[in-house]
């Protein structure tokens, strides 16, 4: 069995945790109920070191009417996601995109930025 790379272990921690969560481009439909679409949001290298950081983007969804519960659902994953395996491997950068009213599928987003920083053999 080969080990998981930082990507899968999140999504389980967060299926884990009675968090749904997605790929991207994998959730089809309109929303009827919360979840999380994760996504690797590319990567820098880290001033003169030979590591680089690679930032994760927390894609937060809720229904239409469900916009006064976005901060809930905003504080139910942030707890998930500072505890253990996912703490200290992934940190928050405290970025946190405006609220957005996506109407293709009847939802609310909210998007988390949070990085890991690795060491890269290749540099």
């Amino acid at each position: 069995m080969k080990d998981k790379n930082v990507w899968e272990i999140i999504v389980t921690t967060l299926l884990e945790n009675g968090i749904n969560a997605f790929p991207p481009a994998s959730k089809i439909g309109q929303c009827k109920e919360r979840y999380v679409v994760v996504k690797r949001g590319g990567s820098s290298r880290i001033k003169n070191y030979s590591s680089r950081r690679d930032l994760y983007e927390f894609f937060l969804y809720v229904p239409k009417e469900e916009y006064s519960q976005l901060s809930d659902f905003q504080m139910q994953v942030e707890k998930v996601l500072a505890k253990q395996p996912l703490y200290p491997m992934i940190m928050p950068t405290g970025d946190i995109e405006n609220d957005y009213y996506d109407d293709n599928i009847n939802a609310h987003l909210r998007i988390l930025t949070y990085y890991n920083n690795v060491r890269d053999k290749h540099l």
